[in-house]
């Protein structure tokens, strides 16, 4: 430990980093960004909340280095899907996997990807509605045999949608259409899903 308090044991930092990314992670469940606090994350962490400037720079900083994180560990598991029987059905099931176990996205998507004053909306766009951007036409245009690049973005973006708006929407969701966070993870969801997609992949094709 230094004069200042920082740990300089390289394993002790890469630790404090850690708990401080899965607070994030946690209170991103709980709470909206905004209303996150710098102390909340260091409590939450069982670390002093000066640490979230000393590695991170700012709140914002360490939301954004959680970003990256969770991009490159399900990004990756969702291009493993490619090579798959059926990528289709494997990405859907997959993509509601995720969005049902980090409920903290949904929630960033609603209060700061749709807001025009948020300094995550670019960091989140780039990190993964861009790289979806650039992979799943190409895999809906192979699987579902679309020669037109146009229309496979069309059907790709209207998957995206479709996989995405139940989470974004929870509230209408829940209290209009009475349909649980249970229900989202059940087989069925996913199989109605991949049914109205492919329905519309045929539709294309006619």
């Amino acid at each position: 430990m230094n004069k200042r308090g920082r740990p300089v044991d390289p394993d002790k930092q890469a630790e404090q980093k850690q708990r401080l990314l899965e607070s994030a992670r946690e209170l991103l469940s709980e709470k909206s960004y905004r209303s996150i606090t710098i102390r909340e994350l260091g409590d939450r962490a069982g670390v002093n909340s000066a640490m979230v400037r000393y590695y991170f720079e700012n709140k914002e900083g360490l939301f954004v280095a959680l970003l990256d994180k969770m991009s490159a560990e399900h990004f990756s598991e969702v291009q493993s899907l490619a090579v798959s029987n059926d990528p289709i059905r494997g990405l859907i099931e997959k993509l509601l996997q995720i969005l049902s176990e980090n409920s903290g996205l949904a929630r960033m998507i609603h209060d700061e990807v749709l807001s025009d004053d948020s300094p995550l909306q670019t960091a989140f766009i780039e990190r993964f509605p861009t790289k979806m951007a650039q992979f799943l036409p190409l895999l809906v245009a192979k699987h579902c045999q679309i020669d037109d690049p146009q229309r496979a973005k069309y059907l790709a973006f209207s998957l995206m949608t479709l996989i995405i708006m139940p989470f974004v929407g929870e509230p209408v969701r829940k209290l209009a259409w009475h349909i649980s966070d249970k229900e989202l993870t059940d087989p069925r969801w996913a199989n109605h899903v991949y049914s109205l997609f492919m329905y519309g992949c045929k539709q294309e094709l006619n």
